[in-house]
């Protein structure tokens, strides 16, 4: 898919770039997508809580700027997440899910990060005068739509593989148990395809 899509790309760099508006069909489909969120981080939750009773759980929520770089060719759609896991003794597991919250385009090609579901085990510095530095490994599975003229590439395929990130979290001084998180991920990387994102967010630590 990604060779087609380049070389669609190639074809329409002479086009005009236009943004095309989300349509209210897609921001029901969007929406219908909430119960498998609830669902992943309520079993991912439960399945770590239960191999580690004594841990400290905590709830994140993100806003993610990604980029979607094709060929040299960038797409920057945004997507909202939650972040579930248990911490200690400086090791973390969390489970993360990221929904599509818009989309961008490439030369009237429309690419669109609908989903990712992610494991991570997350490595944590000591925390330092509020601050703390954080190294996330695992696998992410992510759903990369694309929608175009008729002539174009017009589908949905999943990209899975490694994934890693890194974030600096600060302890917020009036709100107990609260941390503001500014992090960096690779969602996915081949020859063809790179899926990256900056995310800012909130953490609660129960």
């Amino acid at each position: 898919m990604l060779t087609t899509v380049t070389h669609l790309l190639d074809a329409h760099k002479d086009t005009v770039y236009h943004q095309v508006p989300l349509k209210y069909e897609q921001y029901c489909h969007y929406m219908n997508r909430f119960p498998l969120l609830v669902t992943f981080l309520g079993i991912s939750l439960l399945a770590i809580t239960n191999k580690a009773l004594a841990d400290s759980p905590y709830i994140g929520i993100d806003y993610m700027l990604t980029d979607i770089d094709i060929g040299g060719e960038n797409a920057k759609p945004s997507i909202a997440g939650l972040r579930a896991g248990v911490s200690n003794n400086n090791i973390a597991f969390e489970a993360q899910y990221l929904l599509s919250t818009n989309t961008d385009n490439i030369y009237r090609m429309e690419f669109d990060l609908e989903e990712s579901k992610a494991l991570y085990v997350v490595f944590q510095s000591d925390t330092m005068q509020g601050f703390r530095f954080d190294v996330s490994l695992g696998y992410a599975m992510n759903d990369l739509a694309v929608t175009g003229p008729a002539e174009t590439y017009n589908g949905t395929e999943e990209y899975s593989g490694f994934s890693w990130g890194v974030s600096l979290v600060q302890q917020l001084p009036y709100l107990d148990n609260t941390q503001i998180r500014l992090g960096y991920q690779s969602l996915y990387k081949d020859s063809d395809l790179e899926i990256t994102g900056i995310a800012l967010g909130l953490t609660y630590q129960f």
